[in-house]
């Protein structure tokens, strides 16, 4: 199973704490999306994409419960079920949930 966290930040420290994620996620096999520093996709709010499996889920999610400092982060499964139903559905949320716009799912 493959998964995906999306790390929020809101402003300039937020980022900070958000960007040192990136290498403990890296040295532990994650792949590391781009940073987006404005809305993209569904994503209201900057940020970057985490990917994962089965084998380093446990130190993943684990690792950003316990190091996020009050960032939000989404947490979901990436199925074949598609977008809408993994960004909502299939969604936990790590932190204050934010809106998606999730109309661009449905116009698919």
């Amino acid at each position: 199973m493959k998964y995906h966290a999306h790390i929020y930040w809101n402003n300039k420290v937020e980022k900070e704490i958000a960007l040192e994620l990136r290498i403990p996620l890296h040295n532990n096999q994650c792949g590391l999306g781009k940073i987006h520093d404005r809305q993209v996709g569904p994503h209201t709010s900057p940020m970057y994409q985490v990917s994962y499996s089965n084998s380093n889920r446990n130190f993943v999610e684990a690792f950003l419960r316990t190091h996020r400092n009050g960032l939000s982060v989404l947490l979901h499964e990436v199925t074949k079920q598609g977008d809408l139903h993994d960004h909502t559905v299939g969604a936990r949320w790590l932190g204050k949930k934010l809106k998606l716009k999730l109309e661009i799912f449905k116009e698919k």
